[in-house]
């Protein structure tokens, strides 16, 4: 006798959650039923006249048909590229059994990539779990600016507002600042994947790489500071204006937060103190930024990612550190950092990072702002240097607007950024 495949799958509903009466009293699970309700409970067992299902909640007692459940299915992806679909049986800490329309599968739980998970009616799928999944359609190689662990996959290519990169193996990138070629800096920031252990449970990768600049200028500041002597004097209105001595001199100071290199330049017909107005004649002395000159970067990176609870999504933490060696300075420039992410939804996807970094100053202590700022720097009064934290923290989000395309915005500069990716 032929058995249907609806009777099959009605069996194995039914059987499976027969199997979670063992464990019911302290093993709750999500059932959906077709009406759209979901209900969060123990199984406590079934009738075997009508096939019903008691369930306990929080707030009482429930009887459930099978015919109005819908059926937990997922597509388990694996890391030989394969997909299967099936009904999970049981999961282990080491392996997934799964069962198929052609049969029953154990899949050890480090062959897994991902899973998704889905819900049908007698056979057939009718709908995604938007809110259950294992990895979200983002696995960053990078938070905000700072490598991770990961890399991108064997010949994914990514575009961005600043920067390329692509994937040469499963475990080697090279990503490139491709704005910077526009004032002939080439550079390069190979990765390489040293290991990745565990399962897509709990997973821990661990990457080193650097960053080659031909012709850059880094974001790395220092404190400046200069006193001059502006010689005091006024400008005669009975001689056209021209600028008479009167005698001595007025202390004028700088001081203010530029890059490492920065040069100040004060022409000695600026170096005026007008006594008439007690003003200072040219109150604005020009920083020009160092030259551009070849910079570079090593770094390594350590990140530890694990499925949150109920399969919504992945939190991922990082730990690394970057040494650059900076034209300007013998030693090397450190920056520490701990960077986090958390899959909100499989579309969205909110970072942080914590870092230390002594050579970083935030935009509103810097000098100059972000763009530049064109007023006076120059002062009657000597500049106290006001303490800059060495600790920095940034936070935001990344949204996958399609699977190939990203937005992102976030606290520090640059402010928005846009994430394509082939």
């Amino acid at each position: 006798m032929k058995i249907s495949p609806a009777i099959t799958v009605s069996f194995w509903l039914v059987f499976n959650l027969i199997l979670l009466c063992a464990d019911a009293p302290a093993d709750e699970r999500t059932i959906y039923l077709k009406n759209g309700d979901q209900i969060t409970g123990s199984v406590l067992g079934t009738d075997p006249q009508t096939n019903e299902i008691l369930i306990r909640t929080k707030y009482g007692d429930l009887t459930v048909s099978p015919d109005n459940i819908l059926e937990e299915v997922v597509s388990i992806e694996l890391i030989s590229g394969d997909k299967v679909k099936g009904r999970i049986l049981f999961k282990s800490d080491k392996e997934t059994e799964l069962l198929t329309d052609y049969g029953l599968l154990r899949i050890n739980n480090t062959d897994i990539v991902s899973i998704d998970y889905g819900l049908r009616d007698k056979g057939h799928r009718i709908a995604p779990l938007s809110d259950k999944f294992t990895l979200s359609n983002e696995r960053q190689i990078d938070v905000f600016y700072d490598p991770t662990g990961y890399t991108l996959d064997k010949g994914i290519l990514y575009f961005s507002g600043l920067s390329w990169g692509f994937g040469i193996t499963d475990k080697f990138q090279v990503t490139s600042k491709w704005a910077g070629y526009f004032i002939g800096n080439f550079n390069v920031r190979p990765k390489l994947q040293l290991f990745r252990l565990g399962t897509f449970e709990k997973e821990h990768t661990f990457s080193v790489g650097g960053h080659i600049h031909t012709r850059h200028n880094p974001d790395k500041f220092e404190w400046h500071e200069a006193e001059y002597e502006f010689e005091n004097g006024l400008f005669n209105p009975d001689s056209n204006y021209k600028w008479i001595p009167t005698g001595g001199s007025t202390p004028v100071y700088f001081g203010g937060y530029y890059k490492i290199g920065s040069r100040v330049e004060l022409e000695d017909n600026q170096q005026r103190f007008n006594t008439e107005t007690n003003e200072i004649e040219y109150n604005w002395v020009s920083v020009e930024e160092p030259d551009y000159a070849p910079y570079y970067e090593l770094f390594a990176a350590y990140t530890f990612s694990k499925t949150r609870k109920n399969n919504t999504g992945r939190t991922a933490h990082t730990l690394g550190v970057i040494v650059g060696k900076h034209p300007e300075r013998d030693k090397p420039l450190l920056k520490y950092y701990y960077a986090g992410g958390i899959d909100i939804r499989r579309n969205l996807i909110l970072n942080y990072e914590v870092y230390y970094d002594p050579y970083y100053v935030e935009w509103w202590n810097r000098s100059d702002g972000i763009f530049g700022v064109f007023e006076g720097n120059l002062s009657t009064k000597k500049p106290s240097k006001h303490t800059v934290s060495p600790f920095h923290f940034d936070v935001g989000f990344i949204y996958a607007f399609r699977d190939w395309l990203r937005f992102g915005i976030h606290f520090q500069p640059y402010i928005f950024g846009i994430y394509m990716k082939f």
